[in-house]
């Protein structure tokens, strides 16, 4: 008995003698405030530039050293003496040197470098002037790099467009611009500005959040908000051509409507015209977006306030039991868990001391991935990161916050190498992390999958573009084409985005697959034979389908879609029904030709779902239209909640991931190639979306009065600043003849224009479209412009450019003038130039499907 008392003693004390042993090298994970701190706050310059006696363009600095020609953030006009000063308003830095770049916008190429080490001081004011020694081109874009060098030898990176004019009248264009700004904060002052208006009794005047020229006098002068300025408004110059200016303001105003002070950021933006007589305004816009509070909460309603706002939409995400909930508003994550009634701010830029420009600088986004059931989520920020260890670099940086700590923890930080504007536009929908610790991200048409554990990556997908992918996330399935290239497209493959399996729907031999959208829970796909995959005259490419199913993401087919005779170009999903684009393909002249037909409907079940959060209205006196977030049925908000923040986990190894170079588009030979070009409308200074098709980011454009720029930095379509007239004189000189190969005659007279003989060659029009012959036989980039109006298309005759047009499917004519009354064009068929007015081209052209084709600027 003794005995076996000794040996449990004994085991007693090996057991304690072990656990002391290896112990020691057990390393115990106890966050406390030694390894966690506070996001560094903005320490960054701000850069302001003076031109022609003005002071605009307020510039944000980068660490990443970005192309040149990838911002437009702002562009500065300068004159003759081609020389413009630099204000740097140093903060936190002693800045010793300064250099500058100036490129071709379009290609980026170096012009000049220089430097200033030379400045005037005025406190923490230093000012550096840049003189131009070469000589610029009158009218045409330049890009700009300054590069300020800190007492530490930092670089940080600026960015802006140049342009020339023997006079830029900016000083008549800014005090129009600024005494309209000033004015309409008194209704009395304001009246001398009425003049200036259109009110239209058909525009809503219920909100302040959207202005516009024709909107009432009362709500263009701020109705009762009678807000206080708190900011220092510098204009920012958009667009600027000799007599036509584009200029924005941006702001952030104050306004106490309900008992405490509510802040909203402004942006006011103003199209005019300078004449030696007066000036014209032709737009004035201005967005009212109110910034975040929980202050402002509603407890007798339950209610979250979103205040005034052109997008009441919240992105949100709720844990499983539905107690708890996550929401992205004013570039701010939070956390509300309703049991507690308590809510957190787990991600912001916003500082407690904050000058309301660089911490709250709106040029990135959030995105929630995943919440579990404690409430821990993960999410990724990404554009430019205002402030802290990445402050001024673009990048994907992914976190986790873990509820029990109250703190967030870096798990990946991707740098990129372009502004958000355009990131925006290349980053997927599709981001996920799941219970392995996978995160999925689509981005430049690539689908990846990073083992946050084992920090390896795998490349899913490698071209498949944002519209060839669908989520369904409550499902937790993903589905994608294999590839956006339709001849490379043989399977749509499904994957499990927790487990990672992948299961494929193939097409049968001789056909392709095409994943078109999703309805409900449900994939769209359709089948289209090779032998019909195939490119329009204008070079547009044409898959059309002869079959469509509607499956389950478990492969099984719920309904398909076939008709004798019909083949389907693309679809439309819009709430539950499918709207079907048809043709019949005929042959003429020996190529393929697909004649219109009506469009088909499919309905769908629709199956409805309560949404876990409800945006509401109330309309008050002073602030009119504001929206509020109704909380899930069943809670009621007796207090406000208790707000909490988190803090930032040290991290000790590199979470740096570096991704291949960007693949989102393809050059060969200097020239995009066909496929794979890219435009981006640009509307009160903002990116407002990428297209395939130039036709519908011009009418985006035309629409909201912007610009259009394609991914390699040619500018594409200008609003307003078509010539009444303009006729290019050669072509009436060129001796005819008569010919039934209309199209090859265009094509050669416009390579004859631009210098560049092929006569001698030639084309075989049924297996070869036009844009394939321009982009192989001329130095220019060529552009089809097929669903732009002839209106729009006549800019690039405005811009001495010639337009093949289309005047049947296999008859062409070529455009080389106007006036008021008349359209000037060649007609090949005929031998001779002729005239034809506007209204009857217009309808000529209309009715041939608008095809016209032309070049971007040399």
């Amino acid at each position: 008995m003794l005995k076996q008392v000794y040996r449990i003693i004994i085991l007693i004390i090996i057991f304690i003698a072990s656990l002391y042993y290896f112990g020691k090298d057990i390393k115990e994970v106890v966050f406390s405030i030694d390894n966690t701190t506070s996001m560094e706050e903005a320490t960054f310059p701000l850069v302001t530039l003076r031109t022609e006696g003005e002071i605009i363009n307020l510039l944000h600095g980068y660490s990443s050293n970005l192309d040149a020609n990838s911002i437009r953030e702002a562009l500065t006009p300068i004159g003759a003496g081609q020389s413009y000063e630099v204000i740097i308003n140093q903060n936190e830095y002693d800045i010793k040197k300064l250099n500058y770049e100036l490129r071709n916008f379009t290609h980026n190429e170096l012009i000049e470098k220089g430097s200033v080490s030379v400045f005037d001081v005025d406190g923490d004011i230093k000012t550096a002037k840049i003189n131009i020694s070469t000589e610029l081109m009158k009218d045409k874009e330049y890009a700009v790099k300054i590069t300020l060098i800190t007492s530490e030898s930092r670089k940080i990176y600026y960015y802006h467009r140049l342009r020339k004019y023997d006079n830029t009248y900016l000083t008549d264009k800014l005090d129009f611009v600024m005494g309209f700004h000033e004015s309409i904060k008194d209704k009395v002052k304001a009246e001398e500005y009425i003049r200036y208006l259109e009110p239209d009794g058909k525009k809503d005047n219920t909100s302040l959040a959207n202005i516009n020229i024709h909107s009432s006098f009362d709500l263009i002068t701020w109705g009762n908000l009678n807000p206080e300025f708190i900011t220092e408004v510098i204009p920012t110059v958009v667009e600027n051509y000799t007599d036509i200016a584009s200029v924005a303001l941006e702001y952030i105003v104050r306004a106490n409507v309900s008992g405490i002070p509510e802040l909203y950021k402004v942006k006011e933006y103003y199209r005019i015209r300078y004449s030696s007589d007066r000036i014209f305004l032709l737009n004035y816009e201005r967005r009212m977006e109110a910034l975040f509070d929980i202050e402002l909460a509603s407890v007798s309603k339950s209610q979250l306030k979103l205040g005034i706002t052109n997008d009441p939409s919240t992105a949100y995400l709720s844990s499983p039991d539905k107690k708890k909930f996550a929401f992205v508003r004013s570039r701010e994550l939070w956390f509300y868990n309703l049991e507690d009634n308590e809510i957190v701010r787990v991600f912001s830029f916003r500082q407690e001391d904050t000058d309301y420009i660089r911490d709250i600088y709106d040029q990135h986004d959030i995105k929630i991935l995943n919440m579990d059931a404690e409430g821990n989520i993960d999410f990724m920020v990404y554009g430019y990161m205002n402030r802290g260890q990445y402050e001024g670099r673009v990048a994907l940086v992914m976190y986790e916050y873990i509820r029990s700590d109250g703190r967030i923890e870096e798990k990946v930080y991707i740098p990129l190498d372009e502004p958000y504007q355009t990131l925006k536009e290349n980053i997927g929908a599709f981001a996920y992390v799941n219970s392995l610790d996978v995160f999925y991200f689509h981005i430049y048409n690539s689908i990846y999958a990073y083992d946050l554990i084992t920090r390896q990556i795998a490349e899913l997908a490698d071209n498949t573009r944002k519209d060839d992918l669908v989520a369904f996330y409550d499902e937790g399935y993903v589905a994608w084409q294999e590839s956006s290239n339709p001849r490379d497209a043989s399977n749509i493959k499904i994957m499990d985005i927790e487990t990672g399996d992948i299961q494929m729907i193939s097409a049968d031999r001789g056909y392709k697959i095409l994943l078109l959208d999703k309805i409900d829970s449900n994939l769209i796909y359709g089948y289209v034979k090779e032998d019909d995959i195939t490119t329009l005259i204008d070079g547009t490419p044409m898959t059309p389908m002869s079959r469509i199913e509607i499956a389950t993401t478990g492969r099984d087919v719920l309904k398909p879609y076939y008709k004798e005779g019909y083949l389907i170009t693309g679809i439309e999903v819009e709430n539950n029904t499918i709207e079907l684009f048809r043709v019949r393909e005929e042959i003429i002249d020996g190529r393929k030709t697909f004649i219109p037909l009506s469009n088909d409907y499919i309905m769908n079940q629709s199956i409805e779902k309560t949404p876990y959060l409800n945006a509401t209205t109330r309309v008050t006196e002073n602030s009119l239209t504001e929206y509020y977030l109704e909380l899930p049925s069943g809670f009621v908000m007796e207090e406000l909640p208790n707000k909490l923040f988190t803090v930032n986990t040290v991290i000790s190894e590199d979470p740096t991931l570096r991704l291949p170079k960007n693949k989102n588009y393809f050059i060969e030979d200097g020239t995009v190639l066909a496929g794979h070009n890219q435009y981006y409308t640009y509307i009160l200074g903002e990116l407002e979306g990428s297209y395939d098709e130039a036709s519908d980011a011009i009418t985006l454009a035309d629409a909201g009065v912007g610009v259009v720029v394609s991914n390699l930095n040619s500018l594409v379509w200008e609003r307003g600043v078509k010539a009444n007239r303009n006729v290019i004189n050669r072509f009436e000189e060129i001796e005819l003849s008569s010919t039934q190969n209309t199209i090859d005659s265009c094509i050669k007279l416009l390579a004859n224009y631009l210098g560049k003989s092929i006569d001698n060659i030639s084309f075989d029009l049924r297996n070869i479209s036009v844009y394939e012959i321009l982009v192989r036989n001329l130095d220019v980039q060529p552009i089809r412009l097929t669903g732009a109006t002839l209106d729009q298309a006549l800019y690039y005759v405005s811009k001495g450019r010639p337009i093949i047009a289309m005047t049947g499917y296999n008859d062409a004519v070529l455009i080389y003038g106007y006036d008021a009354y008349n359209v000037f064009m060649i007609d090949p068929k005929q031998g001779k130039t002729i005239k034809l007015g506007i209204q009857d081209s217009t309808q000529l052209f209309e009715e041939a499907g608008n095809v016209f084709l032309s070049y971007l600027s040399q």
